[in-house]
């Protein structure tokens, strides 16, 4: 169990990072904002869900933002 919890935890801190560092023209503060938070909450008060949500921004908004950049 330790082991699910430190592997969410690492993939919310890449998946945050990631966020934050991108420009706000690719992905605009309010939604940049909500995936931060949505993460870092999930993650705090109901363990692997954050890891949930940063799968959901890995498979949504961030593929999407790597496929216009090429």
């Amino acid at each position: 169990m330790l082991f699910l919890y430190v592997a969410s935890l690492a993939l919310v801190l890449w998946g945050v990072i990631d966020m934050a560092r991108r420009p706000s023209h690719v992905l605009p503060s309010g939604k940049k904002a909500a995936w931060i938070i949505g993460s870092v909450v999930g993650c705090l008060f109901f363990g692997v869900f954050g890891a949930v949500v940063v799968i959901l921004y890995l498979v949504g908004p961030r593929r999407r933002m790597n496929a216009e950049s090429f």
